[in-house]
Protein backbone atom coordinates (compact mmCIF):
# COMPACT_ATOMS: atom_id res chain seq x y z
CA UNK A 1 0.00 0.00 0.00
CA UNK A 2 1.57 3.42 -0.99
CA UNK A 3 0.29 6.97 0.46
CA UNK A 4 1.29 10.24 0.47
CA UNK A 5 2.58 10.47 -2.74
CA UNK A 6 4.24 13.59 -3.44
CA UNK A 7 7.49 15.67 -5.56
CA UNK A 8 10.49 15.80 -3.51
CA UNK A 9 13.25 17.92 -3.81
CA UNK A 10 15.28 15.75 -6.23
CA UNK A 11 12.73 16.92 -8.20
CA UNK A 12 11.66 12.94 -8.37
CA UNK A 13 8.58 11.62 -6.67
CA UNK A 14 8.60 10.22 -3.17
CA UNK A 15 5.67 8.16 -1.26
CA UNK A 16 4.97 6.58 2.13
CA UNK A 17 5.25 2.89 1.54
CA UNK A 18 4.23 -0.57 3.65
CA UNK A 19 4.40 -3.63 1.87
CA UNK A 20 4.12 -7.12 3.16
CA UNK A 21 6.38 -8.00 5.44
CA UNK A 22 6.60 -4.62 7.08
CA UNK A 23 5.10 -3.08 10.05
CA UNK A 24 5.59 0.27 9.64
CA UNK A 25 5.46 2.74 6.82
CA UNK A 26 8.56 3.78 5.54
CA UNK A 27 9.50 7.07 3.01
CA UNK A 28 10.73 5.57 -0.62
CA UNK A 29 12.31 8.08 -2.95
CA UNK A 30 12.05 7.10 -6.74
CA UNK A 31 15.02 7.06 -8.63
CA UNK A 32 15.57 9.06 -11.69
CA UNK A 33 14.16 7.98 -15.01
CA UNK A 34 17.02 8.80 -17.37
CA UNK A 35 16.33 9.19 -21.08
CA UNK A 36 16.87 6.29 -23.27
CA UNK A 37 16.52 4.14 -20.45
CA UNK A 38 13.50 1.19 -19.98
CA UNK A 39 11.18 2.22 -18.08
CA UNK A 40 9.19 -0.78 -17.26
CA UNK A 41 10.51 -0.47 -14.16
CA UNK A 42 11.57 1.87 -11.28
CA UNK A 43 13.65 2.10 -8.55
CA UNK A 44 12.70 2.89 -5.16
CA UNK A 45 14.34 3.31 -1.55
CA UNK A 46 13.94 4.01 2.04
CA UNK A 47 16.30 4.32 4.70
CA UNK A 48 16.06 0.43 5.14
CA UNK A 49 15.21 -1.32 1.68
CA UNK A 50 15.78 -0.84 -1.62
CA UNK A 51 14.06 -2.59 -4.70
CA UNK A 52 11.90 -2.36 -7.74
CA UNK A 53 8.32 -1.85 -8.68
CA UNK A 54 6.85 -3.31 -12.04
CA UNK A 55 5.14 -0.35 -13.89
CA UNK A 56 3.55 -2.94 -16.45
CA UNK A 57 2.10 -4.97 -13.25
CA UNK A 58 2.83 -3.41 -10.31
CA UNK A 59 5.35 -6.22 -8.52
CA UNK A 60 7.06 -4.96 -5.88
CA UNK A 61 10.32 -6.40 -4.95
CA UNK A 62 12.37 -5.24 -2.38
CA UNK A 63 15.60 -5.97 -0.21
CA UNK A 64 15.77 -7.09 2.99
CA UNK A 65 15.36 -4.45 5.92
CA UNK A 66 18.98 -3.14 7.14
CA UNK A 67 19.19 -1.11 9.75
CA UNK A 68 22.60 0.85 8.36
CA UNK A 69 20.48 1.07 4.98
CA UNK A 70 20.44 -0.36 2.25
CA UNK A 71 22.06 0.20 -1.21
CA UNK A 72 22.41 -0.76 -4.82
CA UNK A 73 24.27 -3.75 -4.08
CA UNK A 74 21.52 -5.08 -1.80
CA UNK A 75 19.43 -5.04 -5.02
CA UNK A 76 20.77 -8.79 -5.33
CA UNK A 77 18.82 -9.77 -2.04
CA UNK A 78 15.56 -8.37 -2.96
CA UNK A 79 12.40 -10.64 -3.00
CA UNK A 80 8.58 -10.75 -4.18
CA UNK A 81 6.65 -8.36 -1.80
CA UNK A 82 3.45 -8.56 -3.33
CA UNK A 83 1.87 -5.86 -5.55
CA UNK A 84 0.15 -2.15 -5.91
CA UNK A 85 -3.52 -2.47 -7.33
CA UNK A 86 -3.93 -1.04 -10.43
CA UNK A 87 -4.96 2.76 -8.75
CA UNK A 88 -2.26 2.72 -6.60
CA UNK A 89 -0.20 1.61 -9.64
CA UNK A 90 -2.06 4.73 -12.03
CA UNK A 91 -1.62 7.27 -9.64
CA UNK A 92 1.71 6.61 -8.81
CA UNK A 93 2.43 6.79 -12.65
CA UNK A 94 0.97 9.66 -12.83
CA UNK A 95 2.88 11.46 -10.81
CA UNK A 96 5.94 10.17 -12.15
CA UNK A 97 4.99 11.53 -15.30
CA UNK A 98 4.68 14.97 -14.06
CA UNK A 99 7.83 14.77 -12.44
CA UNK A 100 9.43 14.64 -15.83
CA UNK A 101 11.69 17.29 -17.53
CA UNK A 102 15.42 17.50 -18.27
CA UNK A 103 16.56 19.64 -15.42
CA UNK A 104 14.54 18.98 -12.23
CA UNK A 105 14.90 19.48 -8.22
CA UNK A 106 14.63 22.26 -5.69
CA UNK A 107 16.56 24.16 -2.89
CA UNK A 108 19.90 23.26 -5.15
CA UNK A 109 19.36 20.28 -5.90
CA UNK A 110 19.18 19.30 -9.25
CA UNK A 111 19.02 16.16 -10.87
CA UNK A 112 20.43 16.29 -14.73
CA UNK A 113 17.94 13.83 -16.16
CA UNK A 114 14.59 12.40 -15.61
CA UNK A 115 12.79 12.94 -18.75
CA UNK A 116 12.58 9.56 -19.16
CA UNK A 117 9.37 9.55 -17.07
CA UNK A 118 7.36 10.75 -19.75
CA UNK A 119 7.55 6.64 -20.87
CA UNK A 120 5.84 5.67 -17.89
CA UNK A 121 2.23 6.18 -18.77
CA UNK A 122 3.31 4.18 -22.47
Amino acid sequence: MITNIHKNNMGTVSFDGLFKPQRITQDFIVYPLHSGNATDRIMVQSGKRIGYIKLTTGEVTLSPSRSGGSYQHHLALCQPQGALDAEELFILKAYIFVSAGSKVGTNGIMVTDNSGAMEVMK
